[in-house]
Order: C-alpha cells, then sequence, then structure tokens
C-alpha cells in the first residue's frame, strides 16, 4: 500500500468507527443493531489500528501514537474476547473496553485536527512539538473519561436493565 492510499484507508476507517462507535456508545444495549453495529465498530478499529501501524511521516521512526495505537488494538481484543468468552463479569469488562477505545478514538481525533487543521498546525515547527501537543491531548481525554465514565456505565447498564436481558448483567 502505498502511503496514499494507506492514509486514505486510514481516514476513511476512522470516519467510519466515529460514527459507529456513536451509535453503538447511544443505542440501547444488547440489541441486535447493538450487535451489528459494534462488530462493525471493532472492523473498523482493527483497520484504523493497523493502517496507524504503516504511517511514519510524522518522524519517520515508531513513536508514541503507534503505542497508542497497539494500546487500542488490545483494548478493542480483549473487549471482544469478553463478548466471546462471556466469564464472569464480561459485560463490565466489555463496557469498558468498547468506552475506553471510543474515547480514545476521539482524542486521536482532537489530536490529528489540532495538527493538521493549517491555523494550528502552524504554531508546531516542529514533529516533537506536535507529538507532545497529541500526548497532551491523548491525556486530557483520559482524564475526562475518567469523570465520564461511571456515567456512561450507569446509562448504558439501566438500558440493559429496562430491556430485561437475561443474564446481561454483571
Amino acid at each position: 500500500m502505498t502511503l496514499g492510499t494507506l492514509g486514505a484507508a486510514h481516514f476513511a476507517s476512522a470516519l467510519a468507527a466515529l460514527a459507529l462507535g456513536a451509535f453503538v456508545l447511544l443505542e440501547r444495549k444488547g440489541t441486535p443493531s447493538h450487535r451489528a453495529m459494534g462488530a462493525s465498530y471493532v472492523m473498523a478499529m482493527i483497520l484504523v489500528n493497523l493502517t496507524a501501524l504503516g504511517i511514519y511521516r510524522l518522524n519517520g521512526r515508531f513513536g508514541p501514537f503507534h503505542a497508542l495505537a497497539l494500546l487500542s488494538l488490545g483494548t478493542v481484543a480483549w473487549g471482544l474476547r469478553a463478548v466471546l468468552q462471556r466469564r464472569q463479569g464480561w459485560l463490565l469488562t466489555h463496557f469498558y473496553c468498547m468506552a475506553w477505545s471510543y474515547i480514545g478514538l476521539l482524542a486521536a481525533a482532537a489530536a490529528e485536527i489540532v495538527v493538521r487543521v493549517p491555523l494550528l498546525a502552524a504554531s508546531f515547527n516542529s514533529a516533537a512539538r506536535a507529538m507532545a501537543v497529541g500526548v497532551a491531548i491523548a491525556v486530557v481525554f483520559a482524564v475526562l473519561g475518567s469523570v465520564i465514565m461511571p456515567r456512561l456505565q450507569r446509562r448504558a447498564f439501566a438500558s440493559i436493565e429496562r430491556a430485561g436481558s437475561p443474564g446481561a448483567a454483571p
């Protein structure tokens, strides 16, 4: 794959993951549409992260964004594993893994916007400065995620309880 093709695949799969993730996050949990959109989200996230691992234009070598892509792949895989194995506490594990994967995706999107919008990007005169800003954005999203995650969890589990999914509660 050329860098242009790789970048286009990365961008398209990221847009798909953003849209699918929002739908899954807002959709009632445990429904057939939740499962179908969730499976599509997982596929999009795998593609986003695999393509990210092949993009080296910022500094020409493995960097913090590659490490975050590996972390994201692991988080999505762990959340998928929880669903497939359905061991005790699987639902909570699945929820947290998928919710954090989406928060990470939002952080990556924000970092890309800051680094790529010409007016904003002009203030970064080095790859190191751009990476530092990207990592700072990831930290901000991690803090915000920690604050909103309990609320998201209550909302998600309330929708499951209202639906009466047998054995779904953690």
